[in-house]
């Protein structure tokens, strides 16, 4: 495929493309999805345990931020909200 080709494959079905996403881009809007999406259920289950806080989620927020992403407040919990900017940019 020519990089042409790739970014109409790639783009979502509602704007025109194919829906076909790399791996590689939607990592971190699945892990951060997926964290955001628990955080109240995981404060509720471990709320009489003295465990720390994630050490990786707010390394993840800031590789998120320093792609140029603004990090939204409140936090979305579906993965689609996560992937939209990424998916603007292209």
């Amino acid at each position: 495929m020519t990089d042409t080709q790739w970014l109409q494959a790639s783009l979502l079905i509602k704007d025109g493309g194919l829906g076909v996403k790399r791996v590689s881009s939607l990592a971190l809007p699945a892990i951060l999805a997926s964290a955001a999406g628990t955080a109240l259920l995981q404060t509720e289950i471990l709320a009489d345990c003295n465990v720390p806080e994630d050490p990786y989620w707010k390394d993840y927020l800031q590789l998120w931020s320093a792609s140029g992403n603004k990090t939204p407040d409140p936090l979305p919990l579906k993965q689609s909200s996560w992937d939209r900017p990424g998916i603007e940019k292209v």
